[in-house]
C-alpha cells in the first residue's frame, strides 16, 4: 500500500479530490514508460529513480505514487548469496541469510578493532574471508551490494507495462489508500440483475471480516462499510484497508453502474470524497493482484464453527430425510436490509435458517441485534442464533430462537432438537 506521502490529492474546504489519472494522459504515462525502461539493466538507486520519475511529471506526490505501481513491474536486483554458499554458511556456521552474514562481519570487524578506513577494508574482507572459509570474491560481493555500482535496475516481467494498465494500477493504490484511512463508506450498485453480484458481495464481506450492511434501495443495492477509521480508532490502518478493496473490488473494476462515498480522516480532519463509475470521468482501475497474484489480500474469517456445526449436522439430517444447505437463502426485510443466513435447512416444506455469530467488535455485535430484532418483528419463527457464550450478553434479551457455544464445544444435540422443534 502507498504511504499517506504519496497520496495526490486536492482539498477545497470540506471536499478531498483525488488526483486520478485518466485515458488523457496515456501519452504523458506511455513516455514514462519508455523512460523507465531505457534504465533496465544498468546501475540505478530507487532514490534516482525517483528524482527520474519526478523530474518527468512534476508532481511531487503523483510522481512517487506512480514509483509504486511501477515498482509491480520493476525491481533493483542485488547479488546475493547463493543456494550452495547459503547451504554451507548453514551448516558451518549457522548463518542462516544474507543479513546475518552481514552481521556476522561486522561483529567480527568490531571484535578486531571496529571502525574501517577505506585502506584497510579490502584487508578486513580478506581475513575475514579466509577464516569463514569462501573466497574473496563472494565477501566482498554481497558486502558491498548495497553500494550503487553494485545495484541493477530490471523488469520483472517479460513484457513492458502497458500504459492503460500502469493507469488502472496508480488508481487502484490511490483508492485503496483512500479506504485504509476511512470512517465511513457507501458503495451503491445501480443496474438489473443485481442478485448474484450483490450476493457474492456479501460473501466476500464476512470472508474477509469486513463489517458492512447492506441494503435495498431505489433502483440498487447500498453497502454501508465501517471503515478503519471508525473500527480501529487509528489514523490508517493499512490491513483493513486492504480488505475492504479485495472486497468491492470485482464492482469498481468491472461494474459500471456504481458510486462509492467516503468520509475520510486526513491529517485529523473530516473530509468527503466521492467517486463515480458510471460517468466520463470515471477512473480505469486495474487490481495490483491481477499483476502479481501472490499479494491478493487472503480471506480472514475463521469458519472452523461452520464447518464443524456443517459436518455434524450433516449427517444427522441425512438419516432424516433433510439436508443442510450453506448461504444458499437471500433474505430482504422490510426496511431493505439484506441478509443471507450461514445455513438453511430443508425439511420437506420447511425451511430453518441458521445464523453463527462469533465476531466480537461493538460495531459488528449491534448490527447483528439490529437485523435480528427487526427479523423477529417481521415475524421470522423459522430462525435460530449459533452464538459465542462470550457474547451472551449482548444477545440473551432478544426474542429469537438461540443456542451457545463455548470455545470448541458445540452442542449438536441441544442444536438439532432446537431445529425440530422449530
Amino acid at each position: 500500500m502507498i504511504p499517506l506521502s504519496a497520496l495526490p490529492i486536492i482539498i477545497r474546504g470540506k471536499l478531498l479530490i483525488p488526483k486520478f489519472l485518466y485515458p488523457r494522459h496515456v501519452s504523458l504515462v506511455a513516455s514514462l514508460i519508455e523512460i523507465v525502461d531505457e534504465l533496465t539493466n544498468r546501475n540505478l538507486t530507487e532514490s534516482n529513480l525517483k528524482r527520474i520519475i519526478e523530474s518527468f511529471i512534476g508532481d511531487y506526490r503523483i510522481s512517487k505514487a506512480l514509483h509504486y505501481a511501477l515498482r509491480y513491474f520493476y525491481e533493483f536486483k542485488t547479488i546475493g548469496l547463493d543456494e550452495s554458499t547459503q547451504r554451507y554458511l548453514a551448516k558451518k556456521h549457522h548463518i542462516q541469510d544474507e543479513w546475518e552474514f552481514k552481521k556476522a562481519f561486522y561483529r567480527w570487524v568490531n571484535e578486531k578493532g571496529g571502525f574501517l578506513g577505506k585502506e584497510e577494508r579490502d584487508f578486513m574482507i580478506r581475513r575475514f574471508a579466509e577464516e569463514i572459509g569462501l573466497s574473496y570474491d563472494i565477501v566482498k560481493r554481497v558486502i558491498e551490494n548495497e553500494l550503487p555500482e553494485n545495484i541493477t535496475f530490471i523488469r520483472k516481467r517479460d513484457e513492458k507495462p502497458r500504459p492503460l494498465v500502469l493507469i488502472g494500477l496508480y488508481n487502484f493504490l490511490l483508492l485503496e489508500k483512500l479506504l485504509s484511512i476511512s470512517e465511513r463508506a457507501f458503495l451503491n450498485v445501480y443496474g438489473r440483475e443485481l442478485g448474484a453480484i450483490v450476493k457474492k458481495l456479501i460473501l466476500r464481506a464476512k470472508r474477509h471480516d469486513v463489517i458492512a450492511d447492506f441494503k435495498k434501495v431505489k433502483n440498487g443495492v447500498e453497502v454501508e462499510i465501517t471503515g478503519p477509521y471508525q473500527l480501529f480508532k487509528l489514523p490508517a490502518v493499512s490491513e483493513y484497508g486492504r480488505q475492504i478493496a479485495a472486497v468491492i473490488a470485482p464492482i469498481i473494476v468491472n461494474y459500471e453502474g456504481w458510486r462509492l462515498r467516503l468520509w475520510v480522516i486526513y491529517r485529523k480532519r473530516r473530509y468527503y470524497c466521492e467517486i463515480r463509475g458510471y460517468e466520463e470521468n470515471s477512473p480505469i482501475l486495474k487490481p495490483y493482484w491481477a499483476i502479481a497474484p501472490d499479494e491478493k489480500p487472503r480471506e480472514t474469517y475463521d469458519s472452523s464453527i461452520e464447518e464443524r456445526i456443517y459436518n455434524a449436522l450433516s449427517k444427522i439430517l441425512e438419516r432424516n430425510n433433510a439436508r443442510i444447505l450453506r448461504e444458499a437463502d437471500v433474505i430482504i426485510l422490510n426496511n431493505g436490509r439484506i441478509l443471507i443466513p450461514d445455513f438453511t435447512v430443508v425439511w420437506g416444506k420447511k425451511k430453518i435458517f441458521i445464523e453463527v455469530i462469533g465476531y466480537w467488535r461493538r460495531e459488528y455485535i449491534e448490527k447483528k441485534k439490529e437485523k435480528l430484532i427487526e427479523l423477529s418483528k417481521e415475524g421470522y419463527k423459522n430462525f435460530l442464533a449459533v452464538i459465542d457464550e462470550k457474547l451472551r450478553k449482548h444477545f440473551d434479551q432478544l426474542p429469537i430462537y438461540k443456542i451457545y457455544y463455548s470455545g470448541n464445544y458445540i452442542p449438536i444435540g441441544k442444536l438439532y432438537r432446537l431445529i425440530t422443534s422449530i
